[in-house]
């Protein structure tokens, strides 16, 4: 997606629409879309990006997102681990989880994601959106206030 296309995104929520807005990272179109999909039928807003690009695009056409989660293999100059940093830096109020098949992902994503660094694939989707809850209940108590 360039950059100009991301700017033509609406936001994917009106106003006033409190619902959480999900930004799911993943280059593998198929699990993209089944857990895209999963987390709309468990309520949530989501946002696909198929690169940490397409996510940063997203990002500077100001669209607003309460988690990211992110697969860290990724093509492209950016993977998942410099796609949370930079959400680290740049966007404070908006939680990160992480995903891999590599289990040796671990260490690195447990300096750049709070509760429950890496969600190892395969994974349940059920598991997706309790970690969200997670870090959403885990942020609200800190009074850490997203978007």
């Amino acid at each position: 997606m360039s950059a100009a296309a991301a700017r033509d995104i609406q936001s994917p929520t009106e106003p006033g629409d409190e619902r959480t807005v999900v930004l799911v990272v993943e280059d593998e179109v198929l699990i993209r879309m089944v857990v895209a999909e999963y987390l709309r039928d468990c309520g949530y807003v989501v946002v696909e990006a198929g690169s940490a690009h397409e996510a940063l695009a997203l990002f500077k056409a100001d669209v607003e997102v309460d988690v990211v989660f992110s697969d860290i293999q990724m093509p492209g100059p950016m993977d998942g681990f410099g796609l949370a940093q930079w959400v680290r830096q740049n966007k404070p109020g908006v939680e990160v989880i992480l995903t891999s098949g590599a289990a040796s992902a671990a260490d690195r994503a447990a300096d750049l994601c709070e509760e429950g660094p890496l969600l190892q694939k395969p994974y349940e989707s059920d598991e997706v959106d309790r970690r969200i809850k997670q870090l959403l209940a885990a942020r609200d108590r800190n009074g850490n206030g997203g978007r």
